[in-house]
């Protein structure tokens, strides 16, 4: 698998924007790589499956921090544009003065290790996003697009990216 980095220009400024491409003598069923770990499986057409590229998650039991990679993995995959990574790589608790600031504020300390069901808050926050923001078509396209995403890393089939 390779990661190229196109610089685009769209005006005055510069927008970088990863293309994921799959090694095309990669294939279902090729033999190991010379390293001993089986080469990762492809697609007919040489796309890696979603599960290749992020890994073996349980999104219903995520850390903020593992999500804060997650996003990352899942962005530069081409899986989520920028908006939808923005939205999920800010993890408050990750943040030094989480304590002082919010913590103080709902009385509970930072724990950026503890697992959270990903899916259902984000499940939740689309609900509350088309009741309350629904003059933010653009808002709520994006959560719909993190549940969608979210839902297909949540089966139990193997998806294309």
């Amino acid at each position: 698998m390779r990661i190229d980095l196109t610089i685009a220009s769209d005006g005055p400024a510069l927008r970088m924007a990863p293309v994921l491409r799959a090694d095309p003598t990669l294939r279902a069923g090729a033999a190991p790589a010379p390293s001993g770990e089986p080469a990762p499986a492809t697609a007919p057409d040489g796309n890696l499956s979603l599960r290749r590229l992020i890994g073996d998650i349980d999104i219903r039991r995520l850390s903020p921090r593992q999500m804060a990679e997650t996003s990352l993995d899942l962005y530069v995959a081409g899986v989520l544009p920028w908006e939808e990574y923005a939205m999920l790589a800010f993890q408050a608790e990750l943040h030094p003065d989480y304590n002082r600031t919010i913590g103080a504020l709902t009385g509970e300390p930072a724990a950026p290790d503890r697992p959270r069901d990903f899916l259902g808050m984000w499940e939740e926050r689309l609900r509350f996003e088309e009741e309350h923001n629904a003059g933010n078509p653009h808002l709520v396209a994006r959560t719909r697009r993190i549940v969608q995403v979210f839902r297909q890393i949540a089966s139990p089939t193997d998806l294309m990216a």
